[in-house]
């Protein structure tokens, strides 16, 4: 049996790495607009992944100041690994070239909805 449901405790050392280096904006778009976001979509799948979000929640709020957490999920434009790595002019011009293909029109859609629920569970 793997374990490997468990990544997210590596991804959330590595958020910290990141905070370090690169700031907060950074290190919760990795984890959270990135990582958490794949873990949840994963979950509706896998039940190993959906019984360990709840602790996944709790390490990133005991990591991450309930304000820095608040700021972060109230200003989300972009998710996923080009919404923390791009600047915002990057993105737009990859997305008017077409990088991003129409499957990703429903997946950002499920996304929305996504990204609701992780601020339920991460403010709460």
């Amino acid at each position: 049996m793997s374990d490997f449901h468990k990544i997210w405790i590596e991804q959330c050392d590595a958020a910290l790495g990141i905070r370090d280096r690169f700031g907060i904006d950074k290190a919760l778009g990795y984890l959270i607009g990135e990582k958490l976001l794949t873990f949840l979509r994963t979950s509706e799948t896998e039940p190993d992944f959906a019984s360990e979000v709840p602790a996944f929640v709790a390490r990133i709020r005991e990591d991450f100041e309930p304000h820095e957490l608040r700021t972060y999920l109230g200003n989300v434009q972009r998710v996923g690994a080009c919404g923390h790595t791009m600047a915002g002019e990057e993105f737009q011009f990859a997305r008017r070239a077409g990088m991003f293909g129409e499957d990703d029109v429903v997946r950002g859609a499920e996304d929305v909805l996504r990204m609701g629920r992780i601020t339920e569970l991460i403010l709460d």
